[in-house]
Formats: C-alpha cells, sequence, structure tokens
C-alpha cells in the first residue's frame, strides 16, 4: 500500500512539473523583446578635415568578432589630429549574426534615435586639462541629440583617449549619459600636434 501511494505521489509530481514546464515554455515563446540593446562587434570612426583645402581623412576602427568573453578586441589606431583644426566625425556600428561578416546597423540606431544617446567623453594626459572638444551636431526625432554625427576641435596640443559610448535608453533618455545601459564602450587613443 505504501508503494503504491509513493508511486501515485511521484506520477502526480511529474503531472504537475510537466504542466508547469510546458506552462513557463509557452509564457517565453509568446514574449516579445522589444526593448533589447544591440551586440555591437564593430564600430568605425571617421574624421574628415573641416579645412577647405586639405580634406585629411582619418579612421579608427574597433572589432570584438567573436562578442564579449573571447578574444581580445582589436583596438583602434591612434588618432592624429592638428592643433586648430575642426573635424567632422561620424560613427557606424556593426554586428555579426552569422559567418557571412559584418552587417551595419547604423541606420537602425538612427531610427531609433529616440532610444539612443552616444555619449563622447575627453580622458587627457596632459595638464592643464584637454582642449579637445566634442560636439554631437545630430538629433533624433525630439529634438535631443543622438551624437552618430560630431564635430571635433583640436584647440591645443594634447594625447589621450575618447570613451565613446552607445548608451540605449528606450523610454528614459533625457540627452543625459547616466540612464539607460551601455550597448558598447571603446576608447580611440588621439594625439593633437
Amino acid at each position: 500500500m505504501k508503494t503504491q501511494s509513493k508511486n501515485t505521489m511521484l506520477a502526480m509530481a511529474l503531472l504537475i512539473g510537466s504542466m508547469a514546464f510546458q506552462s513557463c515554455e509557452k509564457h517565453d515563446d509568446n514574449h516579445q523583446h522589444t526593448d533589447e540593446g544591440e551586440l555591437i562587434t564593430k564600430v568605425e570612426l571617421q574624421l574628415i578635415s573641416v579645412d577647405s583645402l586639405t580634406k585629411d581623412t582619418m579612421t579608427a576602427i574597433w572589432s570584438d568578432k567573436d562578442g564579449i568573453g573571447g578574444n581580445n578586441p582589436i583596438t583602434p589606431d591612434s588618432l592624429h589630429l592638428i592643433q586648430g583644426k575642426s573635424y567632422t566625425g561620424s560613427l557606424k556600428f556593426y554586428t555579426n549574426h552569422d559567418a557571412t561578416g559584418f552587417h551595419e546597423i547604423t541606420e537602425e540606431i538612427q531610427t531609433e534615435g529616440k532610444d539612443h544617446l552616444i555619449c563622447y567623453t575627453v580622458q587627457t594626459m596632459t595638464i592643464p586639462p584637454t582642449t579637445l572638444t566634442i560636439a554631437r551636431t545630430d538629433k533624433d526625432v525630439n529634438g535631443l541629440e543622438l551624437g552618430l554625427n560630431t564635430l571635433w576641435n583640436a584647440r591645443s596640443r594634447d594625447f589621450g583617449s575618447v570613451k565613446t559610448s552607445l548608451k540605449h535608453q528606450p523610454g528614459i533618455k533625457n540627452g543625459q549619459c547616466n540612464v539607460g545601459e551601455t550597448d558598447v564602450e571603446i576608447e580611440f587613443p588621439f594625439f593633437v600636434k
């Protein structure tokens, strides 16, 4: 009698567990992730001199094709800016969902601009502090800055890095960098000569 009772209880426990598992599984299948961050595996920064006589162009690329935790990322070479010059900057973002290589998602970030902000923090190694300034020149549909396009002013000799962060801020974007999640954060080393 005890064995039959134990077997019945075990069968009921398995049945309830199975129903609970199917219920969770069904719930997960119907759940849609609408505000997920982007998986960024490559970032490309291009600077073009504003000087009308010489259109100096430089490109710095960061990539981490296998994502977080795999091989170390390929870090960008230093940007060599000229004292007293200004540069227009454009940033491009890529992902690689499969073995076909990098796929650009900059347009997607621009389209979802009301949920994104690109933050630039100049970290200098000189005293007095840096004179390199970076201003975002593009805006989202709500009139808040986005940061895919920028204006860089290199006022005096300097060196350091520019920490560049893509912030994911769905429903909370307020123009500040201290809210939301960070999709990717990298540093572009620079010299102003």
